[in-house]
């Protein structure tokens, strides 16, 4: 079972993906603990903030929490940290999933090189659904 915060416009998008939507808002340590009574085996961080900040309230062990984010603070509270940098075999084997259908990756917005400005402020905005691509010709 999966458990995917997001935010209300988002849930529609959730069980595609293989999740529970929940609402990452005021009170989501309540509504995960109304799916998960005892806590969740594992918290995925990938944003950071104030959902990192309540992992621990949503756990059943600080262990069991990896952040991409926030090293400082998942370490802090005995959490994990994932670093991954990309290397020409496991850039393959990911094209190799996506050319079998395998793994998708959702594309939000491509923009041309001289546009790259624009798609970091699309990026900063934090609410892309999606992948945002720079062509480059």
């Amino acid at each position: 079972r999966v458990i995917g915060t997001a935010s209300e416009g988002n849930h529609e998008h959730i069980p595609g993906l293989g999740a529970e939507p929940v609402a990452y808002s005021d009170g989501l340590v309540e509504r995960v603990r109304a799916l998960a009574p005892d806590g969740v085996d594992v918290v995925l961080d990938y944003v950071g903030g104030d959902a990192l900040a309540l992992s621990p309230q949503l756990a059943r062990s600080t262990g069991r929490i990896v952040s991409v984010v926030d090293a400082a603070t998942v370490l802090g509270f005995g959490g994990s940290y994932a670093f991954v940098r990309p290397d020409a075999s496991g850039l393959a084997a990911l094209a190799d999933l996506v050319d079998a259908g395998t793994l998708r990756i959702g594309l939000a917005a491509t923009f041309p090189l001289a546009g790259a400005a624009a798609a970091q402020q699309l990026v900063e905005q934090g609410h892309v659904r999606g992948k945002v691509a720079i062509s480059v010709p």
